[in-house]
């Protein structure tokens, strides 16, 4: 019989855990990177993300390619 309360109660810890990681993502800001006609390179990207915002940057293909770039916003 403890078996399964141990089990429940390891279930809820863990899916309250997943919860809680997810909402602190709502605290990210993004931010649109151009490199004009250069096109996006996702080394120079994730650089210039990390250097300039302390984030992460990614190449997202569009009509021109840009670079997204996702930092913690200020509080």
């Amino acid at each position: 019989m403890t078996r399964p309360i141990i089990c429940v109660i390891l279930m809820v810890v863990f899916v309250l855990g997943m919860v809680a990681k997810e909402t602190q993502g709502e605290n990210m800001c993004h931010i649109n990177i151009s490199y004009g006609n250069e096109g996006c390179e996702s080394m120079v990207c994730s650089f210039d993300c990390a250097s300039n915002w302390k984030g992460f940057g990614e190449c997202v293909s569009t009509e021109s390619p840009n670079c997204i770039c996702a930092y913690p916003c200020a509080n």
